[in-house]
């Protein structure tokens, strides 16, 4: 009794077999429609969805709805018709408005060219040289969209390296556009539940970037204004 238990079931699962291999498959999972740059922030006519059949292993890391993938960065080339995985796009950014910042950057004080688009960072900047300098956080908790070197292959050359930051409409862009070209840039990755918002208030900004451009005139105070009665 148990050996013809045993041929039925087998003949069960040979049946099971046949007919699923037989039958189309039905799953969709998001893909690109065109070729997708690092840093760039994914828009719904970028995607679509196409039917496959795969194992899952591969299926955990896939997308099935396209809401998922819209308004996130992408971390690294997503290619014409591949699909997307949870790898190459960076987690989903809340819609604000603001703008883009390209800055020239050295790559030692840029965490060694090791940035990559979808990340967080705060930018120092540092006015003067020993001891009278003074150093200021500018940006705080704002995402990298591109690094990039002269020739376009990714942060790390010695020289033209540059980042573009998305700037909230919140930070007055004439002080952080004044710290990237007067100052020197220093490059803080965030991570975690680190990243915040615009440290000094634009006052205080200017109070403390005067001093570091006459650092005889007096110390600034916490109201935003200096020791020297400016």
């Amino acid at each position: 009794m148990v050996g013809g238990l045993l041929v039925a079931l087998a003949a069960l699962l040979a049946w099971w077999a046949a007919t699923s291999a037989s039958r189309p498959a039905t799953t969709r999972y998001v893909a690109a429609t065109r070729a997708i740059n690092p840093g760039e922030l994914i828009t719904a006519d970028q995607l679509t969805t196409v039917v496959a059949e795969l194992p899952a292993s591969v299926r955990g890391v896939l997308f099935v709805d396209p809401d998922q993938v819209v308004g996130r960065v992408a971390l690294g080339p997503i290619g014409a018709d591949s699909l997307v995985a949870s790898g190459a796009i960076g987690p989903a950014e809340p819609p604000t408005e603001g703008r883009e910042l390209t800055f020239p950057v050295s790559p030692g004080w840029a965490l060694d060219g090791t940035l990559r688009p979808g990340e967080q960072i705060d930018v120092f900047a540092t006015y003067g040289d020993g001891p009278t300098s003074q150093t200021l956080r500018v940006l705080a908790g704002v995402t990298v969209r591109r690094a990039t070197e002269a020739n376009g292959s990714g942060l790390g050359g010695v020289s033209g390296a540059t980042l573009t930051v998305a700037v909230p409409a919140s930070v007055e862009i004439e002080s952080v556009v004044n710290a990237t070209r007067a100052a020197e840039i220093t490059i803080v990755r965030v991570t975690g539940d680190a990243a915040g918002h615009l440290d000094p208030a634009a006052d205080r900004y200017r109070a403390d970037r005067d001093l570091a451009a006459d650092p005889e005139s007096g110390s600034a105070s916490d109201d935003g204004t200096d020791g020297g009665g400016r």
